[in-house]
Formats: C-alpha cells, sequence, structure tokens
C-alpha cells in the first residue's frame, strides 16, 4: 500500500460515499476509489469494468466489513473504519480548511455539528422507503436508481409545507444553519457543510428532479451549499473526473452520469 494513501470502498454513485471523497479532496489527501458494484438486479453492459451492478462482490464482501455496510475507508495504517458520520468525523479531526479543523474541537460547536449531521441521517430512510412498505412506489431513490423515473406524487405529498415530513425536516435543517453564514458554523466550514452539499446535491438527482424543491424557502441551506462549491479544491475534483462520468451506465429514464449533475452546477461547471 502506498505510504498515505486511503481507499474508499463505495457504489459508483455518489451516496453516502460523496462527502467523504469531498473531505478528502479538501485535506490533500491521496485516495483510491474502489467501485464496488451496485447490489441491484439489472443487466450488466458488455466490456464495462468494473461492472457497475451485482457480480456478487457485495455479497461476499459484506461479512468481512466492520458493520456489514458501505462505505469503509481503508487507512494508511491498514486499519478499516465504516458508517458514513464516523468517517467524516474521523477524517474532521485530521484535516483543516483555513486553520480550522473540519470537525471542531469545542464542545458545543462539536454538538452542533453532530446535531445538524444527525437530523440528516433521518431523512435517508424515507427516501429508500425503509419507513414506509417495501414497494418501489415509496422508495425514491430505488425508483430512479432502477430507471423508473421520479415519484414526482409522493414527494409531493412528503413536501407539502407544514404537512409533509420531509419539509418539516428540511425546515429543521434551515433553522438550525447560522444566520450569519454562510456555514452551520458561520465563517467556519465543517465536515455537516460537506455533508448537506453532498447529500443535497444527490438527492436533487437520485430523488427528486432537481433541487429546487429542497430548496425553496430556505435560502441558509442554498447559501451554504453553494459556499461550499465555490471552495477552488472541490471544484478542481470535479473538473478532474467530470469526463470519466460518461461511461457510466443509462438505465431505463436514468442516465447514471446525470446523478453528478448537482455538484457540477454548484462548482460552475459546465455541463
Amino acid at each position: 500500500m502506498s505510504q498515505g494513501l486511503y481507499t474508499l470502498n463505495y457504489f459508483n454513485v455518489p451516496g453516502r460515499g460523496e462527502s467523504i471523497r469531498v473531505i478528502l479532496a479538501i485535506g490533500g489527501k491521496k485516495f483510491e476509489n474502489n467501485f464496488i458494484p451496485l447490489p441491484l438486479p439489472l443487466e450488466n453492459p458488455e466490456n464495462q469494468n468494473p461492472p457497475p451492478f451485482d457480480d456478487g462482490t457485495w455479497g461476499e464482501l459484506k461479512p468481512k466489513t466492520p458493520w456489514g455496510t458501505l462505505p469503509t475507508l481503508l487507512l494508511p495504517s491498514g486499519e478499516i473504519i465504516g458508517q458514513q458520520r464516523a468517517i467524516l468525523r474521523y477524517l474532521g479531526k485530521l484535516i483543516k480548511y483555513e486553520g480550522n479543523y473540519l470537525y471542531p474541537e469545542e464542545p458545543e460547536a462539536s454538538a452542533r455539528v453532530d446535531g445538524l449531521m444527525d437530523m440528516m441521517e433521518d431523512i435517508w430512510p424515507i427516501l429508500l422507503g425503509i419507513n414506509g412498505t417495501d414497494s418501489i412506489e415509496t422508495a425514491p431513490l430505488y425508483s430512479t436508481m432502477l430507471g423508473l423515473g421520479t415519484l414526482d406524487e409522493f414527494l409531493k405529498s412528503k413536501m407539502e409545507k407544514g404537512t409533509g415530513d420531509l419539509s418539516n425536516q428540511f425546515d429543521f435543517l434551515e433553522k438550525a444553519m447560522s444566520d450569519e453564514g454562510p456555514f452551520l458554523l458561520g465563517s467556519n466550514l465543517s465536515c455537516a457543510d460537506i455533508l448537506l452539499f453532498a447529500a443535497i446535491s444527490w438527492w436533487g438527482a437520485a430523488a427528486f428532479p432537481n433541487m429546487d424543491m429542497m430548496l425553496k424557502s430556505r435560502p441558509k441551506i442554498e447559501k451554504c451549499i453553494r459556499a461550499v462549491g465555490n471552495i477552488e479544491v472541490i471544484s478542481e475534483y470535479y473538473t478532474s473526473l467530470k469526463s470519466s462520468r460518461d461511461s457510466m451506465p443509462t438505465v431505463g429514464s436514468t442516465n447514471y452520469a446525470s446523478y453528478y449533475k448537482n455538484y457540477h452546477l454548484l462548482c460552475g461547471l459546465n455541463e
């Protein structure tokens, strides 16, 4: 293993892995993406290596992971750590931006960071359909990944102002953000802002038709994710990978390359 090299084990979509890729890029850490084929019942395109969809890799790897989930991060020491937010906190204690650690040392500030990240975790089950039935009609993320389009009517009811459970959760995120901004803790970037940037961009391509429904009447969230996208090293990271997205598969109505459209948009890259 190369000196100082990290390896991120995750699927070839943004998902829960993108925030880790971004924080590693901010820290200038050398890392490799070990793309695990998505465990979806889809036919693999010919002559694509690694294959994008299930070939048994995840079933074999799962019992060897710390928690039976991805992402995992292989550290230069050889240690493997898991769970998205735990990895972000770990890296945030090592990486500084403009002189400040991305996971704050001050207890109250770290509690605010943890609170925002924990609140965001409550949104994932709704978009994955875990809180409802096993029906694809209540799983917005799986619907687009299987090429079936966005669940517009389902999302509309969930995002109804005042009554929709998703809408209420996004309102809590908006309320938590600093009034001065642009970040959760004001002028200091944290791993919570990176997670927000990664999640909103992903959800706005893989569950929602775009980011508008999440950002409408939530100017502090929008200000934050735009500020993250304006960080030069993040823009450079997405620029370096932009052309490689062209080889991603198309399934039904979904071009998997479009899952990165909002990251490019927020970084000011032309599509």
